[in-house]
């Protein structure tokens, strides 16, 4: 018998929201809820206008997640949902569980140029991100940090890469 290889994917945006994810990914299982240090949370373009959910590096800060197993069905799945690869791609990261071992998970992350444009969430996707904190007793206050952050900055559209004329 050929064992599923199982992944282990840290979830700080609308996919801690476990009515969401039974959607998206039946075969997920919370594990935790963990901390990834030295990252904050922000609020970014997807490319249409409003804003998702992404982590940048800065040094000092934290952002609280859901750990979910997924099996390659359900990574198929939110690779789909999130764009991958153009709107986000993956990467390694090291969480903090609750009883305090740092494990490494797959996290996605916004690529440039979406990343570098700050964009206001919607209701209905920032009320999926506020229902999973709630349902798994994570504090909601830096989520609403990151859209106080985004609707300060100043909103920029993505650069259009015009095509290039061939024929000379």
């Amino acid at each position: 018998m050929i064992k599923i290889k199982e992944k282990l994917y840290f979830a700080y945006g609308s996919n801690m929201n476990t009515n969401q994810m039974a959607f998206r990914c039946p075969d997920a299982q919370v594990i935790d809820t963990v901390r990834l240090e030295n990252y904050r949370l922000v609020f970014r373009s997807n490319g249409g206008g409003k804003g998702v959910a992404t982590i940048l590096p800065e040094q000092g800060s934290f952002v609280d997640g859901v750990l979910w197993r997924i099996s390659p069905k359900d990574e198929q799945s939110l690779d789909h949902y999130e764009g991958f690869p153009v709107l986000y791609g993956k990467e390694t990261v090291s969480v903090r569980t609750s009883d305090g071992k740092q494990i490494p998970v797959m996290a996605y992350t916004m690529n440039a140029p979406y990343r570098d444009v700050p964009a206001l969430p919607s209701w209905e996707y920032l009320n999926g991100i506020i229902t999973g904190c709630w349902q798994h007793q994570i504090d909601s206050w830096p989520v609403q940090k990151a859209v106080e952050n985004a609707r300060q900055m100043p909103l920029r559209q993505i650069p259009v890469r015009k095509k290039q004329n061939r024929e000379r």
